[in-house]
């Protein structure tokens, strides 16, 4: 799977952040633990990058969001939780990451839409990476997503 995705992804920069996930991962394979996880590593990708915490009886809170998103959606979401976005926004991240944590693997998309009043449409690319917990299961998800139809 590791290389078909690697020849999937469009953009380099998430590429970039999908090797790095895959160098921390054990070497029989898997998720890498969150624990001991170099999240210092992760400054690249910062900007366009959020940090999902699983919580239990499957809801998520943003960990961290991203200077990318604070700007491009006006609020900081830190500490919130998923639920709490609009509804068909809410439900489409929910199912996502729950599939993420149920799979324990990573999950990539492309979507496009109208991101703002009098805005262009835009092509995204996204990819969430399960981070393990203590217990085997996935204790956090790393969720980047970049433009990919900028011009110029």
């Amino acid at each position: 799977m590791s290389e078909e995705l690697l020849r999937t992804i469009e953009s380099e920069t998430l590429r970039r952040l999908y090797r790095f996930w895959l160098d921390q991962s054990p070497a029989s394979g898997g998720m890498p633990p969150a624990k001991g996880f170099p999240v210092e590593g992760l400054a690249e990708w910062a900007a366009n990058l959020v940090i999902i915490e699983v919580r239990a009886q499957a809801r998520f809170r943003y960990g961290f969001y991203g200077t990318t998103f604070r700007k491009a959606f006006g609020v900081d979401m830190t500490g919130t939780a998923v639920e709490d976005l609009p509804a068909e926004q809410a439900s489409l991240l929910t199912a996502e990451y729950r599939l993420v944590r149920r799979t324990q693997r990573p999950y990539w998309r492309v979507y496009a839409g109208w991101f703002g009043p009098g805005e262009e449409p835009q092509t995204w690319e996204r990819l969430s990476l399960p981070l393990g917990g203590a217990k085997g299961d996935v204790a956090f998800i790393l969720a980047a997503a970049y433009r990919v139809d900028k011009r110029g």
